[in-house]
């Protein structure tokens, strides 16, 4: 079962301008301090060699989010699953799909509007960006 905290977003910068790691940070409510990232593995070839920005919509209560973010690692290490903007070229989906495999936390799952994802600087053309399919992701992440 996967965690799914995109509910509980505040905001967060990914960043994969360094191929092959994705290094970065997320707030989320419930939880004091920042969470880190240190991923290996690219985003989708539609932000390939970007960074993202992202923005949370929570407005409720501190409690609930407390509960479910009880046991959110703070630094979040291990593998990129798929991570994708949802711009064209679009591999699998046409929405923010952010996924990662977390060495203590497991599968993590973050779907977002695309309101909520801002693309800084330039991705690698995808002409000559190999595109990833999930099946190949969810392949390598089980070799691991």
């Amino acid at each position: 079962m996967a965690w799914r905290p995109n509910k509980y977003l505040l905001e967060g910068e990914l960043d994969n301008t360094t191929p092959g790691k994705v290094t970065g940070w997320m707030r989320f409510a419930g939880l004091k301090e920042k969470v880190t990232f240190d991923l290996e593995g690219d985003f989708q070839r539609d932000i390939r060699g970007a960074r993202i920005r992202l923005r949370g919509m929570y407005f409720g209560e501190e409690a609930p989010a407390i509960s479910y973010m009880d046991g959110f690692a703070q630094h979040q290490q291990g593998q990129v699953g798929y991570i994708t903007a949802g711009l064209p070229p679009a591999n699998n989906v046409d929405y923010p799909y952010i996924e990662w495999d977390s060495d203590i936390n497991g599968r993590v799952v973050l779907e977002l509007d695309a309101s909520q994802v801002q693309l800084v600087g330039t991705s690698i053309p995808s002409k000559t960006a190999k595109p990833i399919s999930k099946k190949e992701k969810r392949e390598s992440l089980n070799d691991q």
